[in-house]
């Protein structure tokens, strides 16, 4: 028997289980952890990339380089037929994404100890929101850079029917169930007949808003505001959102670093009516801090499932900068992209299953972003009558491809 994989790449964190035969494991991806950040950091100085949390580590550290994110976000966009300035070359979209595949793809051989040539890949119901082409090329790019980096059959399947096969294991009864899977760039759902050996589809949707999103709307209404968002200029008029939008998007910040960039925040802070809070900003781009700020509102983000209030520390940018905040910011920042996930969950009950919401039995919630605080009450104030149940957030979309991978590869 040869052995095959299914991968979960995600848009914040990546995990790979392997099998041979009927044997299917977690790989232990990076040191003990079966989960990988997906983050790529080209270091100027060793003039070798890291991956994971070496990379993220590597950046924190100081090191000159170049650090990016939610590589996933780029599949679907037209960012992917471009290249972007990596040191004193050009790099291509394309080939940062293999970098990070083939990385996972030799993490698994080294732990399965033989070459895998056989891969279910996971993917969100949509790549890209009500544009059928524009996701069917999507899927085309992850097929062909899987392809390049030695990948030979290659199937897909949706991340939440993934999950879905993980729940089912250990099922002894037939149930209707939603599964709700919030990653960190879409929130998918699968509606299914389950039981012991049944599988029945009823519906799949979702809709591109994950943990990256509502990163961005809580650094908006929290860094951002103390760089001059919403800000106005001496005039009178309201400053450009468009900066700061970039700065507290993971994949878009890099984008801020050029000639062009600095140039018009440098006007900006002239034409400022709050030139103290611009300077800041221009601290922040001309120290590339930018990765380094959307990474303590991560944090502060996950720390508000289990506090009431965090604080973001920004010392290292400016000596007076702290920033305290509670959860109720993080739930008013982010309401209307909740609202928008639950009317998703709710349409395809209704518009996809045909069915009421009374009827859902169970929840079975994955992905990091389903422990946001709060987002367990809305969901059982949608489907009254169903009972929560937990997956590992971060594993099993993994599992259930691993499942895939056994169906299909496993003889």
């Amino acid at each position: 028997m040869r052995p095959y994989c299914g991968i979960d790449f995600g848009t914040s964190n990546s995990a790979v289980c392997v099998g041979n035969g009927d044997r299917l494991q977690l790989v232990p991806i990076e040191g003990q952890s079966v989960t990988l950040p997906s983050a790529i950091f080209f270091n100027f100085e060793t003039d070798r990339p890291t991956i994971g949390r070496e990379a993220i580590a590597q950046y924190l550290d100081g090191y000159e380089g170049r650090l990016m994110r939610a590589l996933k976000s780029i599949l679907g966009s037209r960012l992917i037929g471009e290249t972007t300035q990596i040191g004193t070359g050009r790099k291509d979209f394309r080939s940062i994404i293999g970098l990070y595949i083939a990385a996972l793809k030799q993490r698994a051989e080294r732990y399965a100890g033989e070459t895998i040539e056989d891969v279910v890949l996971g993917r969100p119901v949509h790549f890209v929101d009500g544009d059928e082409m524009a996701d069917a090329r999507a899927e085309a790019e992850l097929r062909g850079i899987a392809e390049a980096q030695g990948f030979k059959s290659i199937s897909f399947e949706y991340e939440p029917l993934a999950a879905a096969r993980d729940y089912a294991q250990a099922l002894d009864r037939e149930e209707i169930v939603l599964v709700v899977d919030i990653g960190g760039g879409t929130s998918d759902f699968s509606v299914l007949r389950l039981g012991t050996g049944k599988r029945e589809i009823l519906a799949n949707a979702g809709v591109h808003i994950g943990g990256t999103d509502f990163d961005t709307r809580l650094s908006l209404e929290t860094a951002m505001r103390d760089l001059g968002y919403r800000g106005r200029l001496k005039n009178g008029n309201e400053m450009s959102s468009q900066p700061y939008v970039q700065l507290a998007t993971w994949h878009l910040i890099n984008f801020l670093y050029t000639q062009k960039a600095m140039t018009s925040l440098r006007q900006t802070h002239y034409l400022s009516g709050e030139r103290e809070k611009t300077a800041r900003l221009l601290e922040v781009i001309e120290r590339q801090a930018g990765h380094d700020i959307a990474n303590r509102i991560e944090k502060a983000k996950i720390a508000l499932s289990d506090a009431e209030t965090t604080t973001a520390d920004f010392t290292a940018i400016d000596p007076d900068w702290q920033l305290d905040i509670s959860r109720e910011t993080l739930a008013t920042s982010i309401e209307k992209e909740v609202a928008k996930v639950v009317a998703t969950a709710l349409e395809t009950i209704t518009e996809r299953a045909g069915l009421a919401p009374e009827a859902i039995q169970t929840l079975f919630m994955t992905g990091g972003s389903t422990a946001l605080p709060g987002f367990e009450a809305v969901m059982q104030s949608a489907f009254p009558a169903a009972r929560m149940h937990y997956g590992d957030r971060f594993s099993s979309v993994a599992n259930g491809l691993g499942l895939a991978a056994k169906e299909r590869f496993g003889g």
